[in-house]
């Protein structure tokens, strides 16, 4: 198998030795070189953000290349789990697709047989294109790989995924559960209170879950106190903040730091 057709996953075998992987949430900014600033803020991946985000299948495609070629794996969160979303975000560079609002592991298992190509799945494949780098080997040898480096990151954040947890975190193919604490906390009655006694208990139930089926246990949080808490509790994969939160908290804090400093 080529390694210059289809790129190494680094997220994907980090998370498979336990190491820690941090990223964030490209949620606005359209411009390609926000990889590269986030690749000098030392940051693993960035979830592009296409479910809530403004993203066309043009500027996913202009993101994902530019993540590759700065070190950052591009994981596409989908607006929808038809093929098209599924497919197309693989096909233009994504390494990693994120599936959002999932109910049930039938749901996760058709999402397999879209992004993965046989035996595995029914994915069409294409070559000559973004996922192969514009180039073509043998058919076999480039679905072989494709197969083994596409990550599969699934979000619990329904009421339902949450209690079918363990049947979701079994589905081959399944390489990390993502707790969506918002959606989570809102699903179980206790809109936003990410640290109530019934959310910890809920992520901690995903966690137990995904160390008995060795798949990686994820989160979105905005908080560094509190994710390093989870950390400490099995979490290997974080998504900090956004972008765009990144870029107003800076500014924030060094214009209330400079009108400080004159009264």
């Amino acid at each position: 198998m080529t390694e210059s057709i289809i790129a190494t996953t680094r997220v994907k075998h980090d998370l498979q030795v336990g190491k820690l992987v941090l990223g964030t949430m490209v949620a606005e900014i359209r411009q390609a070189s926000i990889m590269q600033l986030l690749a000098n803020a030392g940051f693993d991946f960035c979830i592009i953000d296409n479910e809530h985000g403004p993203f066309s299948i043009e500027t996913i495609a202009d993101l994902s290349r530019a993540a590759r070629l700065y070190g950052i794996t591009p994981i596409v969160r989908v607006p929808d789990l038809a093929y098209p979303y599924l497919a197309q975000s693989l096909d233009v560079g994504a390494q990693g697709v994120m599936l959002p609002r999932i109910t049930n592991a039938e749901q996760v298992r058709q999402a397999v047989q879209t992004i993965k190509y046989p035996p595995m799945g029914a994915r069409g494949c294409a070559q000559n294109r973004a996922h192969t780098n514009f180039l073509a080997g043998s058919v076999a040898d480039v679905m072989a790989r494709a197969n083994q480096e596409t990550l599969l990151v699934v979000q619990i954040e329904t009421k339902e995924a949450l209690e079918q947890v363990e049947e979701i975190v079994a589905v081959p193919g399944v390489d990390v559960a993502f707790i969506g604490p918002n959606d989570l906390s809102i699903a179980l009655g206790v809109h936003g209170q990410t640290t109530s006694p019934t959310m910890v208990a809920a992520m901690e139930r995903v966690v137990a879950a995904c160390q008995k089926h060795k798949v990686a246990a994820a989160i979105q949080l905005a908080d560094v106190n509190l994710a390093s808490q989870w950390i400490q509790k099995g979490i290997t994969m974080v998504s900090y903040a956004a972008e765009t939160m990144l870029l107003m908290n800076a500014g924030l804090a060094a214009t209330s730091a400079l009108r400080k400093a004159v009264g």
